[in-house]
């Protein structure tokens, strides 16, 4: 477990020394990505089709690759404590962002509308294994992927059930079909890995690394190209995506950090769940939205909106933490 005072000396040096400039970078680094996505798809370089088929492309090649290799971690005894800690910790931070979509619709108008679902969407999932694990890293150090990787877990879980059924609209009943996807499937394989200490080979690692890789800037490619056809300037006019970005960068994460420094006296386990639930709206939102014939308009709006307002507000959110 990693202590207090070792934190302090990590936060000290990044805050002296890098002024936010590797968390800025990495927030950057992936709205640069959706930017050309956003070109590549305006000048045709992405087509229609082939933009139709990345959502597909990730959540029945890549994502999987991306959550069996992730989850190839060093198994140790010493850790089964802190593990199931930050489970919990997931547990928890998930029903409190439950709660909180669940009222959300009816505060801002749209709890009778056929987008109910994907603002409840937007409350339930951040964008913690896409943007996370970088800020992460960049934050705490590459211990902390390791415990956000298990915090990820349950996420891994809920996106692919209760997130498809929020996506839905809430017009489908959920199937045992709806389980057995791709995504769900590789985390329980992985989970099976991890505890039984099975190591894979390199010659699968090699290949599981390098497509799980193309995750991330496969999403981010989908959500520029998809906001290829949506006028930003009116989207920065909608106030019910500004109450959305409030409550996804602000108010979950510091409603977090005032539940948790009241029962979590270790500061890296009590910040993972703070940064991660400060990212924003998950790429997913526009995937599922895409996949379910749902708005995906909105969806990427959501998306666009927050990961713009996340390079001021996660610096933000670390510098609350760090004095509170």
């Amino acid at each position: 477990m990693i202590r207090n005072y070792d934190f302090n000396i990590l936060l000290g040096g990044i805050f002296c020394k890098m002024n936010f400039y590797n968390v800025f970078i990495s927030i950057f680094t992936l709205f640069a990505i959706g930017i050309t996505g956003y070109l590549a798809r305006k000048s045709n370089l992405i087509g229609r089709e082939m933009a139709d088929n990345i959502p597909k492309l990730i959540t029945e090649i890549t994502l999987p690759a991306m959550i069996i290799s992730s989850m190839q971690l060093p198994f140790s005894q010493d850790r089964v404590e802190d593990i199931k800690l930050i489970l919990l910790i997931s547990v928890g931070g998930y029903l409190f962002q439950y709660i909180i979509a669940w009222f959300l619709p009816g505060m801002i108008g749209m709890a009778k509308s056929p987008d109910k679902g994907i603002y409840q969407f937007m409350m339930m999932f951040s964008n913690v294994s896409f943007m996370g694990f970088p800020v992460l890293a960049a934050i705490f150090g590459q211990v902390s992927v390791f415990y956000g990787a298990i915090y990820n877990l349950p996420f891994n879980l809920l996106v692919l059930t209760l997130g498809v059924y929020m996506i839905k609209g809430g017009r489908e009943k959920l199937t045992v079909k709806d389980f057995l996807t791709p995504g769900l499937i590789s985390t329980l394989a992985g989970l099976l890995f991890f505890f039984l200490r099975i190591e894979l080979p390199v010659i699968l690692m090699k290949p599981l690394v390098l497509l799980g890789d193309l995750t991330t800037p496969l999403s981010m490619l989908f959500i520029g190209a998809s906001l290829s056809g949506i006028d930003i300037r009116n989207t920065l006019t909608k106030g019910r995506l500004f109450v959305v970005s409030l409550f996804r960068l602000v108010i979950i994460p510091i409603g977090l950090l005032l539940i948790l420094r009241n029962f979590i006296s270790d500061d890296l386990i009590r910040g993972i769940p703070v940064i991660l639930n400060a990212m924003p709206v998950a790429a997913f939102c526009a995937i599922l939205a895409k996949e379910y014939n749902s708005n995906v308009d909105l969806a990427s709006e959501g998306i666009f909106l927050t990961t713009l307002f996340s390079m001021f507000t996660i610096p933000l959110i670390v510098w609350i933490y760090t004095v509170i």
